[in-house]
């Protein structure tokens, strides 16, 4: 069943007040709701086509994917695809509810020789500087904004998890509208540190003279301890309104995640191994080689050694090892030995880190 509106912004802006934020598990990456003016099967096919475009993105997360020629004859007969589809009501307008059959998707993107990008993936903090009735003020967790619905919704569309402060005390104290406008990274960092996001990105949006609007988006890593003097990620233009510029900083932003997170078949036969230590229970081994299973980098996945607390697990993969490594480093339930000793990086995840002998399982 699809959510309301509340509950697509309670999914997509990460709960704030808990202060205890990682990378997140992201849901219903076989599901989409397309509006709909009735319910005649002309107006089916074509939500159909599009409730399935929209699935090939957020498991793709680049729109590029969608010119590939075996991904536009799949939506073309979207039906193959489908489990079921409905409709469903919502402040007066009408939605075609569709879920997709999620293995015969991944399987479509293998095929098309297109990235997969996981469940898995990087949790970002939003600090927006905006206008509100002539004011310039940074929008927070608990706002009532159009600005903050639609960004729930590009985040639900995305599959890209975004989180918005709470604009407490101690935010305000930390932070002003002026140093997120300025672009000042280095306090905007130590203000991101209590949400434990992965990146935060620093959005300025105003409107212009001619009716029209100008954003400038910055992004970087949320764990860096060196000074941030170049972001990841760094975007200016103008555009027509605010929803223009929302899906522009959330393109970009997906772009950048697609390039690291998202893996495609290398064609090549790699293997890995990867060791877990502090086993202490046959359900740990069950809950790792699920997890393992279903890293979208991963082809197969087989226990080859275990000695006393220690398992050993042998991975077939469809792209590299640093790959692995990458997603790996997203899931909060897998701790590395190494991670107390890294040397800081300008990224983080990036994939030139050296990857850790040994992992310790803290599921559950």
């Amino acid at each position: 069943m699809f959510k309301s509106l509340i509950s697509v912004v309670i999914f997509a802006l990460v709960c704030a007040s808990s202060l205890k934020a990682s990378a997140v598990e992201v849901a219903e990456l076989d599901k989409s709701a397309v509006k709909v003016a009735d319910r005649s099967q002309q107006e089916k096919n074509q939500a159909l086509k599009q409730a399935m475009q929209d699935v090939v993105l957020k498991n793709t997360g680049n729109r590029e994917a969608l010119d590939a020629p075996l991904v536009q004859q799949a939506i073309a007969e979207p039906t193959a695809y489908i489990r079921q589809f409905g409709y469903q009501e919502r402040e007066g307008q009408q939605y075609l509810q569709a879920s997709f059959d999620h293995t015969k998707i991944i399987n479509l993107l293998r095929q098309a020789q297109l990235p997969v990008w996981g469940k898995q993936r990087p949790l970002t903090l939003l600090w927006l500087a905006q206008e509100n009735d002539g004011q310039r003020e940074l929008l927070n967790d608990s706002s009532l904004s159009e600005n903050r619905a639609s960004i729930a919704d590009f985040s639900q569309a995305r599959g890209l998890p975004m989180m918005l402060p709470i604009m407490d005390l101690d935010d305000s104290m930390a932070i002003s509208v002026n140093d997120v406008r300025g672009m000042f990274a280095d306090q905007v960092a130590k203000a991101s540190q209590r949400y434990h996001s992965d990146y935060f990105a620093m959005v300025s949006l105003d409107s212009t003279p001619d009716g029209q609007f100008s954003y400038n988006l910055t992004l970087y890593p949320a764990s860096s301890e060196q000074p941030l003097f170049n972001p990841l990620v760094t975007q200016t233009a103008q555009v027509a309104d605010v929803d223009a510029a929302l899906s522009a900083i959330f393109e970009a932003i997906s772009q950048y995640y697609v390039e690291r997170y998202a893996i495609a078949d290398s064609g090549e036969a790699n293997t890995t191994q990867v060791t877990f230590i502090d086993i202490t229970d046959r359900q740990q081994l069950l809950d790792i080689e699920s997890y393992l299973r279903q890293l979208s980098a991963v082809k197969s996945v087989s226990l080859t050694r275990l000695q006393g607390i220690t398992a050993e697990f042998s991975l077939q993969l469809f792209g590299s090892e640093e790959d692995l490594y990458r997603l790996i480093s997203l899931e909060p339930r897998i701790h590395s030995q190494d991670k107390l000793n890294a040397e800081p990086m300008l990224d983080p995840l990036s994939s030139s880190q050296t990857p850790p002998q040994e992992y310790i399982w803290q599921g559950r």
